[in-house]
């Protein structure tokens, strides 16, 4: 929610609206006497315990005022008021758009989510490093309050920046799985909801998140705890808006994905376990039947992500791959019925391959031997175990695949290669910005 007038504000507006009327003066200025009558229903605090680490946390606050006024005009009167005091937005900054942002948070998961009805919802919040970067986002977006934040499980790449982020927000309702860690992330994160008084639910398949005319967000997954593997505990939301509708998978694996037998026919995946091989398997995909796939994952991550088998599978749908670890951050924005991206599909959604480095030594006849290095260099990304290196045939320059003038360069002036000495002894040369070596 954006930034709005508190309750406190409200109710003080009716009580000094309804005491002038109710006093029977004509006069704008009410006397200090007069009072209004008001019920109240006291906070009611359900506690629920998470595990033996912790200890309570708050399940569900309400609190709700009404106030009677003796004539019909008053009673109008005061509702109007309050109407046009408490509204999150008002006319001129409705929106009747859905934008999702899959924030870049490295080799993690955060996903910020402005719904169409002026409410916010975060799924994830990246390590712990990234908990600064995912405030400082949604504060840039305008908001204080997120009435809806979900912890997929409870890996660091997902929950060690969500302490911080509850600690800088208003946060309504927390989901969560009742599976319990022994990590100083988890724990952290548990303090920082308790000490918040946000409700805290159970996230379980079948739970309902929110249902308002044509928007909806649903837990399809899991329908089990697996004691095992928390992957295979990850919170997977399906969220639709009009004709559109968008899969958040966590970090799922095949076990998990197998056992949803919900409609999750989506426009959007977000791609399970940052592209891991164990999970998007090819049924998956197919009951999804996805146009677009998200992929969030760190540049040049350790593990490997997104893994060629992924990309593949990906591939043969022909789903179009955006990338959080080549791109940034991906933002898309739906109207109940299109879809539109801030950035083009990642150029690197093909399985990539290695391209052998031959070395050729040719003698002359002069006094001394000449050598000329070849060092083959291919148009397609390359996978091996050290640094890839870009190249503009063009400049000649040697680039980091995350120099920003990669961003700018021209495909047909793009190659790759992982044997910098060798580009050096073709004549390229590092750029200047990126400083590669």
């Amino acid at each position: 929610m954006k930034k709005s007038c508190t309750l406190t504000a409200v109710l003080l507006s009716l009580t000094m609206i309804l005491s002038g009327c109710l006093g029977g003066y004509e006069s704008s200025s009410a006397s200090s006497d007069n009072s209004v009558s008001n019920t109240a229903r006291e906070s009611e605090t359900e506690i629920t315990t998470i595990s033996e680490e912790t200890t309570v946390l708050v399940e569900e606050t309400t609190t709700e005022a009404t106030t009677e006024a003796t004539t019909e005009a008053t009673t109008t009167e005061a509702t109007t008021t309050a109407e046009e005091t408490t509204t999150k937005n008002n006319d001129n900054n409705l929106s009747d758009k859905l934008v999702v942002h899959y924030i870049d948070v490295g080799q993690g998961d955060s996903i910020f989510i402005e719904l169409p009805n002026g409410e916010a919802m975060l799924i994830d919040a990246g390590e712990k490093d990234y908990g600064d970067k995912v405030v400082t986002y949604i504060h840039s977006k305008g908001y204080d309050t997120l009435d809806y934040v979900v912890a997929t499980h409870a890996h660091s790449d997902h929950i060690g920046g969500m302490a911080n982020v509850v600690d800088n927000f208003n946060v309504k309702n927390f989901y969560m799985i009742s599976a319990s860690a022994t990590t100083q992330a988890y724990s952290n994160m548990l303090n920082a909801v308790k000490k918040s008084g946000a409700s805290v639910h159970n996230a379980m398949a079948g739970e309902t998140i929110l249902n308002d005319r044509n928007l909806s967000v649903e837990i399809v997954a899991p329908k089990e705890i697996d004691n095992d593997n928390q992957n295979n505990n990850s919170v997977v939301i399906k969220l639709t808006y009009g004709d559109n509708k968008f899969v958040f998978a966590g970090d799922a694996e095949k076990s998990e994905e197998d056992g949803i037998w919900t409609n999750i026919k989506c426009d959007v995946l977000k791609i399970g376990h940052h592209g891991s091989d164990s999970s998007s398997t090819a049924n998956f995909l197919k009951k999804t039947e996805a146009k677009y796939a998200v992929i969030s994952c760190g540049l040049n991550n350790s593990y490997g992500h997104p893994t060629d088998s992924v990309l593949k599978r990906l591939n043969d749908r022909n789903i179009a791959v955006y990338r959080t670890d080549l791109q940034g951050t991906i933002v898309f924005t739906s109207n109940g019925k299109d879809i539109s991206v801030n950035v083009k599909p990642s150029e690197n959604n093909q399985p990539v391959v290695t391209t052998a480095v031959t070395t050729t030594v040719v003698t002359t006849t002069t006094t001394a031997p000449v050598t000329t290095v070849a060092t083959t260099t291919t148009t397609a990304p390359l996978k091996t175990g050290g640094t890839i290196y870009v190249l503009n045939t063009n400049t000649k320059k040697i680039h980091y695949k995350d120099c920003s003038s990669v961003k700018q360069m021209k495909d047909s002036n793009k190659s790759y290669t992982d044997d910098y000495n060798g580009a050096i002894a073709q004549g390229y040369k590092p750029c200047k910005k990126c400083n590669p070596r």
